[in-house]
């Protein structure tokens, strides 16, 4: 056999590989294998140590192995996540931690509990709040083809569930959201906000639309959110047409970021044509 159509064998079949991978995908790996919990919260003073947990859990019908390290994220003005290696975001604690075991294998229904040591420098390092991720790797067998002469072709995918990590120093306190703008455009309130403090914001945030007519108060909600330090976000939220009628009205955005004495708020006056008409 030739050697190009060795490789265009190879080719066909790692295509193929990589369609069936495509196919089942990373949701029917997340069906049988989880992770828990989602998030672990340290709170140690430089120089000191703890530990926290993860527990792994094999629900699938094969043995399958594992591998423990740990990367950063960072969050977008949307909210979502994006997922680096080691080293790649300022705040990141990832050279802090180290996982107990960090490989190990699991038979079908069995689970591991893996201890997450989070050790702490006594510099001036520890005095900012800072964040990991852990990421435990499900590595599927290595896949082999030979051409039965001198080509082998081997495949290697990995599957990645994430834990996060956050790291708040003892003598950080001070919680501080702000809403940097308010916007109203095409039937939707845009929230900018910030995590203006050290810590970590678990918001809510929410819009309130009083007519200036009747006097009635329609409420919108979002899902509770995290907000990491220095972090600046943008909650959008639509106007329900079947629960807002055209009118003149107040609207109120308010960000509740946990602290009892305060939240922050901004204010502004909309006007909501009728449908088809102009603003």
């Amino acid at each position: 056999m030739s050697r190009s159509n060795v490789l265009l064998n190879v080719v066909r079949s790692l295509g193929f590989v990589l369609l069936i991978m495509l196919s089942t995908g990373l949701d029917a790996f997340g069906q049988k294998i989880s992770t828990s919990p989602t998030r672990i919260n340290f709170k140690v003073a430089p120089g000191a140590s703890a530990s926290g947990r993860i527990t792994v859990t094999n629900s699938s019908n094969e043995m399958q192995g594992f591998q423990v390290n740990f990367g950063d994220f960072k969050a977008t003005l949307q909210g979502k996540s994006e997922f680096m290696g080691k080293g790649e975001v300022s705040r990141s604690c990832a050279d802090w931690l180290s996982a107990t075991p960090s490989v190990f294998q699991l038979g079908p229904g069995e689970s591991q509990d893996v201890r997450i040591l989070m050790d702490v420098p006594a510099d001036s390092s520890a005095l900012l709040a800072r964040w990991a991720v852990a990421y435990v790797r499900l590595a599927p067998p290595e896949i082999e083809g030979k051409d039965g002469e001198t080509l082998t072709v081997r495949v290697n995918q990995s599957y990645r569930f994430g834990v996060y990590v956050f790291q708040t120093p003892p003598m950080v306190t001070e919680s501080k959201g702000e809403i940097l703008s308010l916007d109203y455009s095409d039937d939707l309130f845009t929230i900018e906000m910030k995590n203006a403090g050290e810590t970590f914001l678990r918001c809510n945030s929410y819009i309130e639309l009083t007519s200036l007519t009747t006097g009635q108060t329609e409420r919108i909600t979002t899902k509770g959110f995290t907000m990491l330090p220095a972090g600046v976000r943008n909650t959008v939220f639509s106007i329900p047409p079947d629960r807002i009628k055209p009118g003149r009205y107040s609207v109120l955005a308010v960000m509740d970021y946990g602290n009892r004495e305060e939240v922050e708020a901004a204010e502004m006056e909309i006007l909501i044509p009728q449908k088809g008409n102009q603003h």
